[in-house]
């Protein structure tokens, strides 16, 4: 395989990586601001799914030869702070948080989507993206759904 096209492959899934990692923080943080039972189970385990997908991604990358990063970034620092703020604005209302979530749902959709119409990832790679990408999906609807009903 081309050297370039297995560089960008690492790039776009270390992309991925940093999504997930980001998207499992902020679910936990979630987690621990809501005072329904119900949420806090069902944040803990998309919390769980995204470090197993996580965890996916960075063997793909430490088999291809790379050195994941699973720190995170800074902007997912930044939004997880917000979501204690807009939790404290509204009073503890858990559509607040709901609405947060849709949010980062929706940025994470935008990067996998933007990584698997990119090109960069190789055949045996493009599974696990699509695979994300689905799940995403389905969390976008569950939470339009729960925003729609508030």
């Amino acid at each position: 395989m081309d050297p370039s096209t297995i560089l960008q492959d690492a790039e776009a899934l270390q992309e991925v990586l940093t999504r997930y990692v980001d998207s499992r923080d902020g679910y936990l943080q979630a987690s621990e601001i809501v005072a329904d039972e119900g949420l806090t189970r069902t944040f803990h385990h998309i919390a769980d799914r995204r470090e197993r997908i996580a965890g996916r991604i960075a063997e793909l990358l430490h088999s291809d030869g790379q050195r994941p990063d699973t720190t995170g970034s800074t902007e997912a620092g930044v939004h997880r702070w917000w979501i204690r703020m807009r939790d404290k604005l509204s009073e503890h209302e858990p559509s607040a948080v709901v609405e947060e979530c849709l949010r980062g749902e929706k940025e994470l959709s935008r990067t996998l989507h933007s990584v698997a119409e990119s090109g960069n990832l190789t055949p045996a790679h493009a599974p696990l993206v699509a695979e994300a990408i689905s799940e995403v999906d389905l969390a976008i609807r569950a939470f339009e759904l729960m925003v729609d009903d508030a």
